[in-house]
């Protein structure tokens, strides 16, 4: 066993499936699924196929690869869910700002209307609600922050139970 977790060889494949869940989420769109697997509601309302889903699977899943290593369990969980997010966030900019500047009608370029968000512009829609609110919000709070609670509530019920006396 390593010193320290290979971080990349941990996320390749969740990075991949994510990908993969992408593009089936555009796919839906542009086939026009029924919404509930895949709307093009601004947000996405909550349908089935998307990759949301995927932050406390694989935080469960990067806790449980990492716990046989040395070292803070949690900074490792932390380092490996944010490269993961990085990974899964990054496709989803590209995707963003193709669908804004191309208008596709699905949910990467549909936002809510003013004043709820103000940015009319595509290059606006882009950087705001492409850029920053993919890196900030969905990578940094709900992928981490999902990632680690899913983890910590994984690992504490896997770990074995101390006997009473």
């Amino acid at each position: 066993m390593a010193d320290k977790p290979d971080y990349w060889q941990l996320v390749k494949v969740p990075a991949l499936i994510t990908l993969g869940v992408t593009f089936l989420r555009l796919a839906g769109e542009f086939m026009d699924l029924p919404a509930f697997l895949a709307s093009k509601e601004a947000g996405g309302s909550g349908a089935i196929i998307g990759i949301v889903w995927l932050a406390p699977i694989f935080g469960v899943y990067f806790a449980q690869k990492l716990a046989s290593y040395p070292g803070s369990l949690w900074k490792n969980l932390f380092k490996t869910l944010g490269l993961y997010a990085l990974a899964a966030r990054i496709p989803v900019i590209i995707i963003t700002g193709l669908a804004i500047f191309g208008e596709w009608g699905t949910h990467y370029d549909a936002f809510p209307p003013p004043p709820t968000f103000p940015f009319d512009t595509p290059m606006m829609k882009f950087l705001v609600g492409g850029v920053a609110t993919q890196l900030l919000f969905w990578a940094l709070i709900w992928t981490v922050g999902t990632g680690m609670l899913f983890g910590f509530i994984g690992t504490k019920l896997r770990s074995p139970k101390k006997a009473t006396a």
